[in-house]
């Protein structure tokens, strides 16, 4: 993987000391990221296969991970299913299965991004930069523990269980504040409609068949023009993110 010169000019470059964990079978594809990743100043630890990667994930402690699905021994799904149950920090998954099938299957399993191979460098390390910057500093939270976007423009009380748009009270049902609440705290993450089901409401209320009727009802009230949402975005064929700033 080429590095270009004009990428570390326009690309941030990486916090001291964050740790990037690679696992991929792939010796020159994985020389090549480990060389572009140096290269933006981030540590990092190779393994090449799964098995080396779990236990790798206890004895390196990464800040982030990037795992090939097609991978000796048990393969990437499995990996990140026990990765998953180690550690919180971001998971990558990089892959030639490149259809939408694989894309939710990946997110099912825990995984936070999936690129296909081979991906432009410059979207590679944005990618990361974004996930570690929501890794390393709490979630959009001020001082005293509310999610807050833009400039004081959404702001969600976890603790009141309120909500204000453009510093004006918004009302919300019970339902409404656990899904925001689901979006917002994933913030630039892509969730599965199965996920963000699971997320916001458990399995109380069943299948997530009235997910769409929900997002529908919080754009009208959060967002300026529903019909163009700012705040929550759809991801078609996958799931919805909710956007970080």
């Amino acid at each position: 993987m080429r590095v270009f010169h004009s990428l570390l000019a326009t690309c941030p470059l990486a916090t001291p000391l964050m740790k990037i964990l690679l696992i991929d079978d792939d010796i020159d594809l994985i020389n090549g990221i480990e060389a572009t990743l140096q290269s933006a100043g981030y540590e990092t630890a190779l393994t090449y296969t799964a098995e080396d990667g779990v236990r790798a994930v206890m004895t390196e402690q990464p800040d982030l991970i990037l795992l090939d699905v097609m991978i000796p021994e048990m393969g990437g799904w499995t990996a990140c299913k026990l990765i998953r149950k180690i550690t919180a920090v971001p998971i990558i998954f990089l892959t030639a299965l490149g259809n939408v099938e694989n894309i939710v299957k990946g997110l099912e399993m825990g995984a936070d991004d999936y690129m296909v191979k081979p991906f432009v460098e410059a979207e590679f390390l944005a990618r990361i930069y974004a996930h570690l910057r929501r890794q390393t500093a709490v979630k959009n939270e001020d001082e005293d523990g509310r999610l807050v976007f833009g400039d004081d423009e959404l702001i969600i009380d976890t603790t009141n269980h309120s909500v204000a748009v453009n510093k004006q009270n918004c009302t919300l049902s019970p339902r409404e504040f656990e899904l925001l609440t689901a979006l917002a705290t994933n913030a630039g993450t892509v969730l599965t409609v199965s996920d963000l089901t699971s997320r916001a409401w458990g399995n109380r209320y069943g299948k997530s068949g009235n997910l769409k009727t929900y997002i529908h009802y919080l754009r009208k009230k959060i967002e300026a023009d529903p019909a163009t949402p700012r705040w929550i975005l759809t991801i078609r064929g996958i799931g919805y993110r909710f956007a970080d700033k």
